[in-house]
């Protein structure tokens, strides 16, 4: 359910909460749509993106199980009480506009804004999925954060995820989300900035992502603690209407990722010895 790996001697966590693909039978038999509309709203192939840098022994965490499953870029109380078929209690957080719109923790609709369920879940079945996916992917991620930082004063979590080209102006190829500089610290932000502008990619600040849950949660730079969200735009790597990998331009993605990364890892060994 949940891949880890950590490595002490490097101050990068790689955090990909979206691209799961592991779809059980017993969710699949109880949803009113074909598997392959909720792959639409599957960070697609961000981990293979990624394999070339988490290859390198950087500290990751990553779920195999899809978003539509339970959405660990969520607040865990983010629930829709429309969707339970008894009353829960009145958390202020199943009134934020996600939850509303119905991709709160556990989605109501697709991508395409189909419901997902033939019927209401049970309290059980939600509470079921936090306890067995949601909470350990945040158990992980806090204890990979906890042991990195006894080794380091500042250090960087890397949250990342894809976004639909339909959304994005001017053809963006990556959102940079710092949640208005809360998150990280501007020296951090400024590097990532320079690098993915010496490779060319064109880049937006904060719009229109300025980070979820994980980069709002974590993200608090006084302590050391810096996240920042990277969404890329899925047209530099895949056909969209089908979801078919292109491997030559997923191969030039990662590639550069790798590099980007590296460099960023060795930046901030520097700015820890000053």
């Amino acid at each position: 359910m949940i891949i880890s790996n950590i490595n002490n001697s490097l101050p990068i966590i790689i955090s990909i909460p979206h691209s799961g693909t592991n779809y059980s039978r017993d969710f699949l038999k109880n949803i009113l749509l074909s598997k392959k509309e909720l792959e639409y709203s599957e960070d697609n192939y961000v981990d293979k993106i990624l394999d070339k840098t988490l290859n390198n022994n950087f500290s990751f965490v990553k779920a195999n199980f899809p978003r539509s499953f339970i959405d660990v870029n969520r607040n865990p109380l983010e629930i829709d009480p429309l969707m339970l078929s008894s009353p829960i209690p009145k958390f202020s957080e199943a009134n934020s506009i996600k939850s509303r719109n119905g991709i709160g923790v556990i989605h109501r609709v697709s991508y395409n804004g189909n419901e997902i369920y033939d019927r209401l879940l049970t309290r059980r079945e939600v509470i079921n999925r936090l306890l067995s996916h949601y909470f350990p992917y945040h158990k992980t991620l806090k204890m990979l954060i906890k042991k990195i930082k006894r080794n380091y004063k500042d250090i960087l979590v890397l949250d990342f995820h894809s976004m639909p080209s339909k959304f994005l102006d001017n053809n963006i190829d990556i959102v940079l989300g710092n949640n208005y500089n809360l998150s990280s610290n501007k020296l951090f932000s400024s590097k990532i900035i320079k690098f993915f502008k010496s490779n060319q990619y064109s880049l937006s600040i904060n719009n229109p992502y300025s980070g979820g849950y994980i980069t709002k949660y974590y993200g608090n730079p006084i302590d050391g603690v810096n996240v920042l969200q990277i969404e890329i735009n899925r047209s530099l790597y895949m056909n969209e209407k089908t979801l078919k990998l292109l491997d030559n331009k997923m191969n030039l993605l990662s590639n550069n990722l790798c590099i980007i990364i590296k460099n960023l890892c060795k930046e901030l060994i520097k700015y820890n010895k000053i």
